[in-house]
């Protein structure tokens, strides 16, 4: 026999639910299931954006900002996995001249307010982040609404010296160079006026701290845009803590849409703490099939 699926499951414990009420939640219900998470990545040219993305992602990302260095527009990278699609917004890179600098912005600035997250790229064996430091002061400090979360990833620290120790069968860097990212850690952080633990040393051709960033990346993201971003993940980061977090935002969102649609309904105050009692159950069941959802 076959099993039911999760929307149907969803629409058996709804039917205590007045009918245009039902309606409306399985539309919202549809709405938090189809969420398409919008990232920005930033970061200079070079700094390795789109090695880095192959890295996290199922779908291959093209080179990015390879059409032309001082291409001025965003490239939007659309990515498809199953039902679900994740956007990755890459901005121009920074530090080209101070009129280009001028423009980027002014388009950050306009962009932010689409965007679920902003990745930093900064590339470990750079001298400087004078650039970075201005525009997080520009742009993030300064905007006036409310900010995306920012992660700021030190990425390719296995080119930090001395190199030649890096322990490529473990992936991990040798004693030194460990002493020597994190020091690298404390500078960027204190150059850019971020506490040590929000910068995140990674390296994609060196394998290191991979999960750890993945990870953060959930646990900070907006709660509809965690389970939608699951299924790109390559399988490797698809842990069981990954998907507890993800599976427990998807409830929380659940109930959130119910209560909403539940206090926008023009029912007697009765009637709405009635179905507010069993708001749980539909989370719970929503849950109990979340990976029939974001497999």
């Amino acid at each position: 026999m076959k099993k039911p699926s999760g929307y149907a499951l969803i629409r058996r414990h709804l039917r205590r639910y007045p009918r245009t009420l039902r309606q409306t939640l399985i539309r919202e219900l549809n709405q938090l299931v189809t969420y398409e998470p919008v990232i920005g990545i930033m970061g200079k040219t070079g700094v390795g954006k789109s090695s880095l993305c192959n890295a996290l992602f199922r779908s291959e990302v093209c080179g990015m900002n390879t059409v032309e260095a001082c291409t001025r527009q965003p490239q939007r990278v659309r990515l498809r996995f199953g039902n679900h699609y994740l956007t990755l917004v890459d901005l121009p890179g920074v530090g080209e001249s101070q009129q280009r600098d001028s423009e980027y912005r002014d388009l950050y600035r306009q962009l932010i307010p689409e965007l679920d997250m902003v990745i930093w790229v900064l590339k470990a064996d750079d001298r400087a982040f004078s650039i970075e430091e201005q525009f997080c002061h520009d742009v993030f400090q300064q905007f006036s609404g409310p900010l995306p979360p920012v992660i700021w990833v030190l990425n390719q620290v296995d080119k930090i010296e001395p190199a030649e120790q890096w322990r490529w069968p473990s992936a991990q860097p040798s004693p030194l160079q460990a002493e020597h990212i994190a020091l690298k850690q404390q500078a960027v952080a204190r150059q850019l006026g971020l506490a040590e633990n929000v910068v995140l040393p990674v390296s994609v051709r060196g394998r290191y701290r991979l999960p750890a960033l993945v990870e953060h990346i959930i646990t900070h993201l907006p709660k509809q845009a965690r389970s939608p971003l699951v299924p790109h993940l390559h399988s490797g980061y698809r842990t069981s803590s990954i998907i507890s977090t993800a599976r427990s935002s998807f409830g929380e969102g659940v109930v959130e849409v119910i209560d909403r649609v539940i206090d926008l309904a023009p029912l007697p105050q009765l009637a709405r703490s009635a179905l507010k009692a069993v708001t749980h159950t539909v989370a719970s069941v929503a849950g109990s099939v979340w990976s029939f959802f974001f497999k």
